[in-house]
């Protein structure tokens, strides 16, 4: 009977899911299931009042169906899909009906339909079973989730009825279809359980749910369990099983308890299913039965050990389980179950134990075992007695006599860290409910483990004792949890690690701020816990907790730290766990905004999150009061952090911040002044690398990204040197002070250190040990942390003190902690070192073995204590402690362990340290021996003659160590370590020991195989001087000599020939090849190469060598087949050279692969910092080929245009900052070019819409940069290709390719062919159809410059061909301006050009002068071009300034005087020139007037002493400009400025002091608030201070000092008073004084030109030094407001306006060697300090420390060796040698021999470590070369022995007293004829090679420099000499011929010198042959012997 509208159609049942066989009639149309379905499906359950009685009667009709017979087809039916959809509905209409809360639904009528639903429910599913694991039609599918099963669904849904009000009367029948559904009839129990519950429990549905159907399934079965029916226990046994495979760790517990106790169920079959599925269980879990049940001791085994003796099948079988045996069992878990047994009084059980402990073991004994005890009392502690100790005491009693003695304190205070380490845990494991419990019991445990607490007293504040408790053992109990958190002992279980990381929250809930001393060590635990995905969660809300329960005082260094990891791991922690790290931020946030402040600089970025999007901002809100500066500096401090996620997150933001920013650095880099900022942010970055290279791979890739987008820096301007603090023991641990001072150093720099950045807690242990034993060596205890009365006098507390506060808060928990470690000794076999160790393995175990060789009282109760920290830490403490240890030994050990110390020349870097350190403890101890020898003379003489044998054995012995291995041995083995400098150092002394064993005539071929080895190391130093000065010593050079010659040089084509040469001869000569093809490569020539690779024979050895050479030439040509083809060899896709992988990366983007393309540039990022080390990134330019690399990798990421959107990239900001990013290269020519290669290969392949016309700018770019490197032929190559890429403008490279060849006329005409075309379009701008105005503007402008620049180039080519009249070449000039009006170039080449007109003109008699000179007009002309050439730029503003005020105040002062009568005596004549003249200054001042205005007053400032120099000048309206300009320049940087002007004020002429003060008086009379001072002053107030400043330091100058004092008190002696400081003027320095200039025209009005912090005066020092010479100058000490201390020199009765303006000059000097490419690589300049006059007469010098005077220097080297002069002697020998030329050889026969060139010493003595000894030697002849040159264009004399200094700390030369200037030596009685001083003593200090190579070269450099900037340098020396102030040239009138006495005959011999003009020539020298005649001048024994004998010629 059909109902509800007949029946329905069968499903479609396309899977065939029925309980038919195969040919089995399917089921009729009309079964009363099909119809039920039918009607109600539509309706989802939803039936109507008046349906609800048909509802009911089909249920009742389907259930007496079901009552009859089961093959009935017209009842069943037996079809799966209609069934499952039957109990879809009858659920929804007949249960869920019941969940509805509805006032009306009459729950009380429904629930008897709701039992005939089960019913009906039940029925369908004893019938057909698999309706259960039937998918639902109507379930949601996806690929990826199929869809759930039918139970899936069902079981939630009667869960959820279970317990509900309306559902209580069905009760048991829902809890019977509960049964059915976990365990239908038809199926076997076993099979539906594996099927049915690991999905009902799966663990990827929600959180809530899952819980809910793990409390249901549990319930469920402990209930099934219950009704003891033999037929259900094995259903429920494999339903535990079921349910352990996917349970969670807490329900994992309870199952395995249930699995464990079905072990003793008396049914064999029930337990033995138990056992099989126990093991099962642990194979699919993939661990051991006992690695599975470990974690669960706590419990499993108390319940096995309970039932032991009426249940001992259970233990039994868990043994079998675990393959142990009973008593093993037993043992095992003893610490479990021992506080069980005896708090049940199990005496029988703890019988068991002790017999299967065996021996003489008691219950008492194993329970007096720490660990044992620990668990025991804990366990009672927590039963909550009401007396506590009574009642813990009876049960331990009865449990053993031995317990009899003894009370509860006593024993808690046995071991209270364990107690509270089980407490802590038990505390993590209950809930908030019954956490009271335990912590009432931590209460008592303090209680009764504080000593005065006396008995147990109920009302004792927990607070006052849970404290104190924590703070005492916090470092124990930390320990505890770390050892289980890190597995130090054994493998822990996670869920062990779990309980510690809860326990460690407890404790900081209880502790609070008492845990504070254990924070290092809790932070170390969370963060290695954090890394775990299984712990993750739970560290970080311990973490939460820490932060949020701590002081502010506590967390502050950790703010930072916790903002990193939110960010960190946010991604890995679930959302509970957010909103836990939201709130806690929100805590911080509140709470600590203080903190958060102070340290805003470093606090992390949140943006990234945006639940936490509110936070950020108000955080932001702060930080963005910092400048792009500041940022810098905030992320340079961030990566010098000792927490690893806290540098990470640091490194993340910088790589973001530098792609938008990175421009702030590449400006810095190329100005003037670079910005230290650079130099400490690339500083902290390489540190940070290296730091964390090993354990965090992430960390150092970000480094490499982060150096990539700074660039590879030009380290010849930017230098980040690592600053290394070092310390020699010289009393070899023999002094106490001196044995604490190092110990203090090696914890400050060494261990407190290596702690703060341990992950690894056991190494953290071992270091704390370290720390508490050198704590307690120094002295040190709790009482150093308080401040006492006598606490300045107490030199353990000024120790103490003393430490940075850092390093004292790690330290100070260590003054009470007792860590104890066992005593290991081993003794490895020497030698230690074999090809097989590891260089980590063997210098530890070098440096272990050599700590337990210690001799002596201190080094003995000291190294036993470093050993602890050697294996397992880093490597650093290794190799600090080697020196110190291996010098120990040497000294104290026996002669058997000294010649083990042969084995360290088997030894590489690591040995060379050593002996460095011996080298630098020989000068420190004889420096202490020189010192003692000097107190012996004053009276301590019997002490030092006692201890002067021991001292000296003690040096002979190192000296034996070191004389033990040769020079030739070292060199040769520095050379395998590629430490060539080191190679030089031994080789060198080597070869002066070999020179001076030799007679002359055998001397030269002995010694050429000795520079032969010289020149060999040379070549592997980028120092080709060197190779060139050993080669003049050679005789002839064979032919490898000269082709390495002309390698170094860069002369590639001669190269190639040679080697072309020889191929023919030796074609299958691998090393030839590669030679040839290094040729090809360097000078450009990649299509040849790739000709030359395809002609090569291919085998395995050259494919290997010649593959990376191919590569690149492939990809810098753009042939991208040949590309693929060298890379489709099986050899390339092994090659990991650099070339080879940059080539797959392009190929990657070429085939659109740009995951394959960023995956090989980051892996190659990671494997070049990997390979970074301490020593190679030592400075930039050690590591200056990896930051090329990675420079190369940035730009290669920035143009392949991933990650970035095609159409939001300006192409035009990438080409800007592409130029940018390689000016920042500086010199190196090669670089660039190889950079411009791989930015035009990548061009080709990427994605952004670069043409050919941007490839094309860049071949023209490296034409333009091989054309000045003077690779001609690479630049025509680069020509040639931009041409093919259509490029028009490539003409104008042409052009200049052909003017520098010399043909002069065919580039003119082709320059002018090219501009007729306008064959200069701009290539920086991509082409865009739908450009904006902007851009095309932008084009214009572009397209203007271009113009511009060939219009200049023209007009200068024709000037200097001189093929034009000169008003043709004006009006090109002119053009070359109009063209770009806001160009500085063109407006300064046309004022020059003008000013080359104005000194033709004054040269030329004074009747044949053109009329616009006489009139002004020419000058005018000049003024006004230079002025508009300062408004656009200040690249020329030390050539235009001073020239334009030198004319203007010139004109001025005409204008002023009467006209000269040689123009003319005609007084109408007279008057028109006048008003000629006055017209031409009027229109002068209009133009000075508006462009005052406009121009920043730094650019005035930086004339400012040429300014106020002329103050005096006659012409009023002169002098009111200048006045103006003056109080613009002061007002605008008073700080600066008003050094100069009071000096003015100051002066003795009335008339410039009158000036001076109404220049003040204006100053004054502004009421602005000056900017630079931090306290805004006003400017009246800074001049009044700045005045009484300069009065009280000019009294100091003047003030006389009695006797010969070495020092006077600046106040007492000297009246100075200290009030006037602080003073609001800076420090006058050198670097303070200087103002920056812009290096881009756009930023000239925004450009700040001082530092906002400059260091202002914030006290004097009262100590003065006074030094011992005529004029008694004094040394008086400023302390900045920086902190720091600087010198300054009081200089009296001397004018220093001379010297302040020849500092400028040599200034000029430095700019123009920084900009040459040659000289800046090799790092030319001259020593400049600032000098401030404060009057004639006075003024200060800035002091520069560690300066030794060659005069000093020598003749202490001469002392030590017993020579002293005799200068009577020597005075007669040199008048006899200067009398006649015959005469000469006495001074190199009987003077010299008798002065042995000594002075290297002096380096080798001060630079004991080889690098530093070279670079210090460099230094030395370079700045000795450059000063040589200029002292000799300048005239400069007088430099004997006192005037000539040297840098100790880097071996720079350093000139003083300039007073003989302009070859005024040559007017002394004795005339000076050497050029500069060049003695032997000077020439042998240079190296081996003498004056050649290095020197030589430098010289050539700096006069080529001189000439190619002579009219710079004209022009400013003209401002010195014709300065009316300053009397360069003397008063006294000079009779000597060829001496200039006019300022005119000064600058006329001076351009002389510059050209080459030899005295008495006419033909000017060469730079080559000029350098060569003075060298020869200056070494000539005849000018030496005639030199007066104070010079010292013979020093």
């Amino acid at each position: 009977m059909a109902r509800g509208g007949g029946a329905p159609k069968p499903a479609q049942n396309n899977d065939h899911r029925s309980s038919r066989e195969p040919g089995e009639r399917g089921p009729p149309q009309s079964t009363l299931a099909a119809q039920i379905v039918s009607n109600l499906s539509t309706t989802n359950g939803e039936t109507r009042p008046d349906d609800r009685g048909n509802f009911e009667q089909l249920l009742s009709e389907i259930l007496g169906a079901g009552s009859g017979s089961p093959n009935d087809d017209g009842a069943v039916e037996t079809d799966l899909d209609v069934n499952c959809k039957l109990v879809s509905v009858v659920t929804r209409a007949g249960l869920e009906v019941l969940l509805r809360e509805d006032p009306f639904s009459m729950a009380e009528s429904l629930l008897p339909q709701a039992v005939n639903s089960i019913s009906v429910i039940q029925l369908t599913i004893k019938r057909m079973p698999q309706v259960l694991f039937t998918v639902p039609n109507d379930s949601p599918r996806t690929a990826e989730k199929p869809g759930a099963p039918l139970y899936i669904w069902l079981l939630p849904k009667l869960q959820q009825l279970l317990g509900y009000t309306t559902a209580e009367g069905i009760q048991e029948s829902l809890l019977e279809l509960l049964s059915t559904v976990l365990h239908p009839k038809k199926e076997s129990p076993g099979l539906h359980h594996r099927r049915a519950l690991p999905a009902f429990l799966r663990a990827d549905m929600d959180q809530d749910h899952l819980a809910q159907n793990r409390r249901v399934a549990l319930n469920f079965l402990r209930e099934l369990a219950e009704k003891n029916e033999l037929g259900f226990q094995e259903t429920c046994v494999l339903a535990w099983a079921q349910v352990a495979r996917v349970c969670s760790d807490n329900e994992l517990n309870i199952v395995l308890l249930r699995l464990v106790e079905y072990l003793g169920h008396p049914n064999a079959m029930v337990h033995g299913v138990a056992f099989l599925e126990l093991s099962n269980l642990s194979k699919v879990l993939n661990t051991s039965p006992r690695c599975l049940l470990t974690p669960f001791w706590r419990n499993i085994a108390v319940t096995v050990v309970r039932d032991l003796q009426t249940r001992p099948q259970t233990t039994q079988l868990l043994c079998d389980l675990l393959l142990m045996s009973v008593p093993d069992f037993l043992v095992l878990t003893q610490t479990h179950t021992l506080p069980y047994l005896v708090m049940c009084k199990k005496q029988d059980v703890m019988s068991k134990i002790v017999q299967a402990r065996g021996g003489t073991t008691t219950v008492g004994s194993i329970c007096f075992e720490t660990v044992n005890l620990a668990s025991i009392l804990a366990l009672l502690l927590l039963q909550g007695w009401s007396d506590t100790e009574k009642a813990v005491m009876e049960l331990l009693r009865h449990a053993s006599a031995d317990f009899g003695t003894v009370n509860l304190p006593d024993l808690v205070r046995i071991e209270p860290i364990l107690i509270a380490f089980e407490l802590l845990k038990a505390a993590g494991d209950e809930n908030d409910g019954k956490k009271a419990q335990v912590y009432e019991a931590i209460h008592v445990l303090a209680t009764l483990a504080t000593p005065k607490a006396g008995q147990l007293k109920a009302s004792s504040r927990k607070s006052a004792l849970i404290g104190p408790f924590f703070e005492a053992h916090v470092l124990g109990i930390m320990a505890q949890f770390s050892d289980v958190v890190n597995d130090i002992r054994v493998q822990q279980p996670y869920l062990e690690k779990k309980r510690c990381l809860r326990g460690v929250e407890e404790m900081i809930k209880l502790g609070k701020g008492h845990t504070s001393n254990a924070l290092p060590q809790i932070c170390a635990c969370l963060q290695s816990a954090l890394a775990i995905d299984t712990l993750r969660v739970q560290a970080f809300s311990t973490w939460s907790t820490m932060m949020t329960s701590l002081d502010g005082d506590d967390i502050e260094g950790m703010i930072e730290g916790t903002f990193a990891i939110v960010v960190e791991y946010w991604e890995l922690l679930p959302s509970a766990t957010h909103q836990q790290a939201s709130g806690m931020i929100g805590h911080l946030v509140k709470k600590h905004m203080g903190l958060i402040k102070a340290n805003i600089n470093c606090m992390p970025s949140l943006s990234s999150i945006p639940l936490l999007s509110k936070l950020d901002t108000e955080i932001r809100k702060h930080k963005a009061q910092l400048d792009t500066r500041h940022r810098y500096l905030s992320f340079s401090s961030r990566c010098q952090h000792e927490n690893v996620t806290v540098v990470k997150r640091a490194l993340v933001e910088l790589v973001h911040y530098l792609r938008q920013n990175q421009s702030f650095l590449h400006v810095s880099v190329v100005s003037e002044q670079p910005d230290p900022v650079v130099s400490e942010l690339v500083r902290s970055i390489l540190d940070a690398c290296i730091k964390f290279t090993g354990g965090q791979p992430d960390i150092a890739r970000l480094c490499a990204e982060c150096i990539g987008l700074i660039g590879c820096l030009d380290p010849n301007r930017v230098e980040a040197v690592r600053e290394n603090r070092d310390i020699v023991v010289v009393s070899n641990f023999e002094q106490a002070d001196e044995t604490i001072d190092w110990v203090m150093f090696f914890m400050q720099e060494v261990i407190v250190r290596a702690f703060m950045s341990a992950t690894n807690t056991k190494a953290q242990g071992f270091l704390a040990f370290a720390m508490q034993e050198l704590l307690k060596f120094c002295g040190f205890d709790a009482s150093v942390t308080f401040r006492t009365r006598d606490m300045h006098t107490n030199a353990t507390y000024r120790r103490w003190i003393a430490l940075p506060e850092a390093v004292r808060n790690t330290l100070t928990p260590f003054l009470t902690s007792k860590y104890v470690v066992a005593v290991i000794v081993t003794k490895p076999e020497w030698p230690i070192f074999n090809s097989k160790l590891g260089h980590g393995a063997w210098l530890r175990t070098l440096v272990f073995d050599l700590l337990q060789k210690g001799t002596g009282e201190n080094p003995t109760m000291l190294f036993p204590v470093c050993s602890r920290v050697i294996r397992g830490q880093d490597i650093s403490i290794s190799n600090f402690l080697l020196p110190f240890v291996a010098l120990n030994v040497i000294i104290g050990g026996t002669e058997a362990q000294v010649m083990e110390k042969e084995n360290l020349k088997l030894c590489s870097e690591s040995v060379f340290q050593v002996l460095d350190y011996l080298s630098r403890w020989i000068l420190e101890e004889k420096k202490e021996m020189s010192t003692s020898r000097s107190a012996a003379r004053q009276g301590a003489r019997s002490h030092a003659e006692d201890t002067k044998p021991q001292e000296s054995a003690k040096i002979r012995r190192v000296e034996l160590v070191l004389g033990m291995i040769p020079a030739e041995v070292i060199s040769r083995r520095a050379v395998d370590c590629r430490s060539f400098a080191r190679a030089l150092f031994h080789w060198e002394q080597y070869i002066r020991q070999n020179r001076g064993s030799l007679e002359a005539p055998t001397a030269q071929p002995e010694m050429e195989p000795l520079y032969e080895r010289l020149q060999d190391i040379y070549t592997q130093i980028d120092e080709p001087d060197g190779i060139e000065g050993i080669s003049a010593h050679l005789h002839v050079l064979h032919i490898d000599q000269q082709i390495l010659e002309h390698r170094k040089a860069g002369r590639w084509a001669a190269a190639r020939s040679w080697y072309e040469l020889q191929l023919a001869e030796q074609p299958e000569n691998v090393d030839l090849q590669v030679s040839l093809l290094t040729c090809l490569r360097e000078s450009g020539q990649h299509d040849v190469l790739l000709n030359q690779v395809d002609g090569m024979p291919q085998t395995p050895a050259t494919v290997s060598k010649v593959l990376p050479f191919a590569v690149e030439a492939s990809w810098v040509t753009g042939q991208w087949t040949k590309l693929e083809k060298y890379l489709g060899d099986g050899q390339a896709t092994e090659s990991a050279d650099f070339n080879v992988t940059i080539g797959r990366a392009l190929l990657s983007l070429r085939r659109e692969d740009t995951a394959e393309f960023t995956r090989t540039v980051h892996t190659l990022q990671a494997d070049i910092a990997k390979i970074l080390s301490r020593s190679s990134t030592s400075s930039l330019q050690a590591c200056h080929h990896d930051l090329l690399k990675f420079h190369v990798l940035a730009e290669m990421e920035l143009l392949s245009g991933e990650g970035q959107e095609s159409s939001q990239v300006k192409i035009s900001s990438i080409m800007d900052t592409l130029d940018q990013r390689l000016e920042v290269l500086g010199a190196f020519l090669s670089d660039k070019q190889y950079l411009l290669g791989v930015r035009r290969a990548v061009m080709q392949v990427s994605k952004l819409p670069f043409g050919s016309e941007h490839v094309a700018s860049l071949w023209l770019t490296s034409a333009r940069l091989a054309r000045k490197g003077n690779l001609t032929q690479q630049s025509f190559n680069a020509v040639l290709h931009a041409s093919k890429l259509g490029a028009e403008s490539a003409t104008i490279e042409h052009s200049r390719l052909l003017w520098k060849e010399g043909q002069h006329r065919k580039a003119i005409r082709s320059l002018e062919g090219a501009i007729a075309v306008n064959a200069f379009r701009s290539y920086n701008y991509a082409a865009r159809d739908d450009a904006a105005t902007s851009l095309a503007g932008e084009q214009n402008e572009q397209q203007n410059l271009l113009t511009a620049r060939a219009h200049l180039l023209l007009a200068k080519w024709l000037d200097s061909a001189g093929q034009t009249q000169s008003q043709g070449i004006i009006h090109r000039y002119q053009v070359a301006a109009r063209a770009h009006l806001r160009w500085e170039k063109g407006h300064y080449y046309l004022g020059r050009h003008y000013n080359k007109l104005f000194e033709s003109e004054k040269a030329r008699p004074h009747n044949k002068q053109a009329q616009p000179f006489i009139t002004g007009e020419t000058a005018k002309l000049v003024i006004q071009s230079y002025l508009r050439s300062l408004t656009f730029g200040a690249k020329y503003i030390f050539q235009t300034l001073p020239r334009m005020l030198t004319l203007w105040l010139d004109l001025g002062f005409e204008v002023h005087s009467p006209v000269d009568s040689k123009y003319g005596t005609g007084k109408g004549f007279q008057d028109a020139l006048f008003d000629a003249r006055r017209a031409q200054l009027d229109q002068v001042h209009v133009s000075l007037k508006k462009y005052m205005e406009v121009l920043p007053a730094y650019m005035f400032y930086t004339a400012l002493a040429q300014i106020v120099a002329r103050i005096c000048h006659p012409n009023k309206e002169v002098l009111g400009i200048l006045q103006d300009i003056i109080v613009k320049v002061v007002s605008t940087h008073p700080q600066q400025a008003l050094w100069t002007l009071l000096a003015v004020v100051k002066s003795s002429a009335k008339d410039r002091a009158a000036r001076g003060a109404a220049c003040l008086s204006r100053i004054k009379g502004d009421t602005r608030r000056t900017k630079a001072s931090a306290a805004g002053l006003e400017l009246k107030t800074m001049v009044m201070q700045g005045q009484k400043l300069s009065a009280q330091l000019l009294d100091v100058c003047d003030g006389e000092i009695q006797g010969k004092p070495s020092s006077v008190s600046l106040s007492r002696d000297l009246g100075f008073s200290h009030k006037t400081a602080p003073c609001p003027l800076v420090v006058p320095l050198e670097a303070t004084l200087t103002a920056s200039l812009p290096t881009i025209p756009d930023t000239i009005k925004s450009h700040k030109s001082f530092a906002g912090d400059a260091v202002t005066i914030l006290s004097f020092l009262d100590d003065v030094l006074v030094l011992n010479s005529l004029q008694r100058p004094r040394k008086i000490s400023v302390r900045g407001s920086d902190g720091k201390v600087y010198g300054l020199l009081c200089k009296p009765k001397d004018d220093l306006r001379k010297d302040q303006r020849l500092m400028e000059f040599n200034a000029m000097i430095n700019r123009s060697l920084k900009r040459d490419a040659e000289s800046s690589k090799r790092r030319l300049y001259i020593k400049t300090y600032a000098v401030t006059p404060l009057n004639e007469e006075c003024g200060l010098i800035e002091w520069v420390d560690n300066l030794k005077t060659l005069r000093d220097i020598l003749l202490k080297l001469y002392k030590a060796k017993g020579v002293y002069p005799n200068y009577p002697e020597i005075r007669n020998l040199l008048d006899e040698a200067d009398s006649h030329a015959s005469k000469t050889p006495i001074f190199t026969k009987r003077i010299l021999p008798c002065f042995p060139p000594v002075f290297h010493e002096w380096f080798v003595e001060m630079f004991p470590e080889p690098g530093a000894w070279f670079t210090a030697r460099l230094k030395y002849t370079r700045s000795c070369a450059v000063m040589s040159m200029v002292g000799m264009v300048l005239g400069l004399g007088d430099r004997h022995g006192e005037n000539i200094l040297f840098e100790e700390g880097n071996g720079g030369t350093f000139h003083v007293d300039f007073n003989c200037l302009f070859d005024k030596g040559l007017t002394f009685e004795k005339p000076e004829m050497v050029p500069f001083r060049l003695t032997h003593n000077m020439v042998d200090a240079f190296g081996v090679y003498g004056y050649e190579g290095p020197f030589r070269k430098s010289c050539e450099l700096t006069l080529q420099i001189l000439r190619q900037n002579e009219d710079t340098l004209m022009t400013i020396l003209e401002t010195f000499v014709y300065d009316p102030t300053t009397d360069f040239i003397g008063k006294k009138k000079r009779t000597t011929a060829n001496v200039p006495d006019t300022p005119q005959e000064v600058l006329d011999s001076v351009r002389g010198k510059v050209r080459g003009l030899l005295k008495g020539e006419s033909v000017p020298l060469s730079v080559e042959g000029h350098v060569h005649e003075l060298i020869q001048q200056a070494v000539s024994p005849r000018y030496l012997a005639a030199m007066y004998i104070g010079w010292c010629a013979f020093f």
